[in-house]
């Protein structure tokens, strides 16, 4: 086993001291845009009016000068979290002394019958027991932080419960069931709830929302969880992990943009792979890798529409824009992810930079084709075919992959120091023509199939050949490399060989022996070899990949324990990161963006193994 990293000496003193921890965030979301509400009451993330938008609260990341919006009671520092059930509704308890307030978290379902028609987040709370007295503050931030709205009363009567501010392009609403006063750009009050009488905070953007009263707000939370709960109840697993499998999937598609159906990796930027380090990137974009890996984890539990939706997107934007297809895109299929820096932001924990835009758009990866197209081959057999405009496209990212595979590309981890002729690209250059002759042959599509034929041969042969180091035991990082890497754990889920082929038994000693610490596993371990240099976390769906692996082998046992360990190192709301740091003698802490696509498709993923097959696989 390998020892921890090393990190920045204080990364944990910093941890300690930051406000509003990663773990201790539940998301909400109402297809567009989302939210991360912290357990003392405070939304500290929140990009209007899209996933991929300037933020207007982002005080996880800066909580001077990100901006938040705060309901809470004045005697209590931090309230106890939860789902309402099989939604992504947040309900928050608070004990201060004798009394027991909850606060209710809901961005609402739009659509004709709701009054949000543009977007909102509604903020109810009440008295359990007792009255209590509530601070409320709505401190908004515009261009990441840069500047304070300026706000307008326009309630008509003076009360003051009603706001307005022209922020930019986007017009924000605030309404609240008490007087608010405006400081510094901030609208803030302080009002008693008690048994009978609750407060409430709404902010809405675009068009302003009709007054209501509470009857309107109730009626909005039971249509939003009504929403949730129908969506929820198509799921179709049943097996002991229904509550983590249930809120991965819920996740997944809170982080669905329902204009267009793309994915987004997470939707947060700049959370740190380390404390203190500079591993710091913006992740509310779509990769198709990521959003193939995840709906292929939703239509494993029967939601097909998701995946249609976004087979559509990719459609789209293939037919837009010349191939090779570009590693990541903004939720509208538009290219331009140009990366800066934010100098004036402090970043989570001190970590920066912090950066918005992404320079891996421009990288040249060529093992997105085979996660498309596996995707899509799941989809095509729940459908029973393909439709014409869609096989026309995957044709030719098969075609794409069968004239490029020879070519070194940046690989999975989207290095930065160099190209490469990295395993899991060319094995993934392997499926994509792989599942096209598939689809051909069994719905009689028409493509050039020799072409692929041709390819899926000569690129085994050169993986065999290349890939695979007879001294290491193991199939290595990138060809002449001896480094061994955790995406060849991959190669017999998506088929390339059987798992219990004495070469791929080796890799799992191997990337055992190299990469694990514990439970964790690393990505890989020279890390000054990406060109990015210095620690890293664990990355967590490379766990879950070396469980599904022990899984296909027939070691169930291990690898539900394995499983069981590891996903009771997330928060109390079942929501992951993309990694997670390597303290064993203390509780592990999440790292990186929150909560991360990929993540939550490798948990539901490894559940449905465990499930179907409880012996591993056969021969």
């Amino acid at each position: 086993m390998q020892g921890q990293p090393e990190a920045t000496p204080s990364w944990r003193s910093a941890l300690e001291a930051e406000p509003y921890r990663i773990r201790d965030h539940g998301l909400i979301a109402d297809g567009y845009t989302c939210a991360l509400v912290h357990r003392s009451g405070t939304v500290t993330w929140m990009c209007l009016p899209r996933f991929d938008s300037a933020t207007i609260f982002g005080a996880l990341l800066d909580a001077q000068r990100g901006g938040l919006c705060s309901v809470r009671p004045v005697n209590a520092a931090r309230g106890r979290m939860r789902y309402l059930p099989r939604t992504n509704i947040l309900a928050t308890d608070f004990h201060a002394g004798r009394e027991r307030v909850r606060l209710t978290d809901w961005m609402p379902v739009r659509g004709l019958h709701s009054l949000f028609r543009q977007g909102a987040i509604c903020r109810l709370v009440e008295s359990v027991s007792g009255s209590a007295e509530i601070e409320i503050l709505c401190a908004p931030r515009l261009s990441y932080g840069r500047r304070s709205p300026e706000w307008e009363c326009n309630d008509g009567d003076g009360r003051g419960g009603r706001w307005w501010s022209a922020a930019g392009a986007l017009d924000l609403h605030v309404s609240a069931s008490c007087a608010l006063q405006e400081r510094a750009g901030a609208l803030e009050a302080r009002t008693v709830v008690k048994p009978g009488k609750p407060a409430w905070l709404v902010l809405s953007w675009g068009e302003p929302a009709p007054a209501f009263l509470e009857e309107g707000l109730r009626n909005s939370l039971a249509q939003t969880q009504r929403a949730w709960e129908n969506w929820a109840g198509r799921g179709q697993y049943a097996g002991p992990y229904r509550e983590l499998v249930l809120r991965s999937a819920l996740t997944l598609k809170a982080l669905i943009y329902e204009p267009t159906g793309a994915v987004i990796a997470a939707p947060t930027t700049s959370l740190p792979e380390a404390v203190g380090g500079s591993r710091n990137w913006d992740y509310r974009y779509c990769w198709p890798r990521d959003a193939s890996f995840a709906l292929y984890g939703l239509s494993l539990l029967g939601y097909h529409e998701e995946a249609s939706r976004f087979l559509h997107f990719i459609a789209e934007v293939a037919e837009r824009q010349p191939l090779p297809l570009q590693v990541c895109y903004r939720v509208d299929g538009s290219a331009q992810l140009p990366e800066r820096t934010l100098p004036h932001w402090r970043g989570y924990a001190g970590s920066r930079p912090v950066r918005i835009g992404n320079g891996a758009a421009q990288q040249y990866q060529l093992d997105i084709y085979g996660e498309v197209l596996d995707a899509a081959y799941t989809y095509a057999k729940w459908r029973g075919g393909l439709e014409r405009n869609i096989w026309q496209v995957l044709a030719k990212l098969a075609s794409y992959a069968a004239t490029h595979w020879q070519r070194p590309d940046n690989g999975i981890w989207e290095v930065r120091g160099g190209m490469r002729h990295f395993v899991y690209s060319k094995v993934m250059c392997w499926v994509a023509v792989d599942r096209a002759l598939k689809l051909a042959q069994r719905y009689g599509l028409k493509g050039p199939v020799e072409q692929w034929r041709a390819a899926w041969q000569a690129i085994r042969e050169d993986v065999f050949r290349r890939g695979y180091d007879t001294e290491q035991h193991a199939f290595v990082q990138s060809y002449g490399s001896t480094s061994v890497d955790a995406s060849t754990l991959l190669l017999p889920l998506v088929r390339f060989l059987k798992p219990r082929e004495p070469r791929m038994l080796a890799t799992m000693r191997a990337v055992r022996k190299q990469l694990a610490h514990g439970p964790f596993l690393r990505r890989y371990a020279n890390t000054e070899e990406d060109g990015i240099g210095g620690p890293e976390g664990a990355f967590l769906i490379c766990s879950f990949w070396m469980i599904d692996c022990l899984t296909l082998t027939g070691r169930t046992a291990e690898s539900r324990r394995l499983f069981e360990e590891i996903t009771s190192h997330g928060g109390s709301l079942g929501l992951f990161s993309e990694e997670m740091d390597w303290d064993l003698g203390q509780v592990p802490l999440l790292l990186g963006n929150y909560p991360q696509a990929f993540t939550h498709m490798a948990l539901i993923n490894s559940a449905h193994n465990l499930e179907l097959y409880p012996r591993g696989v056969p021969g």
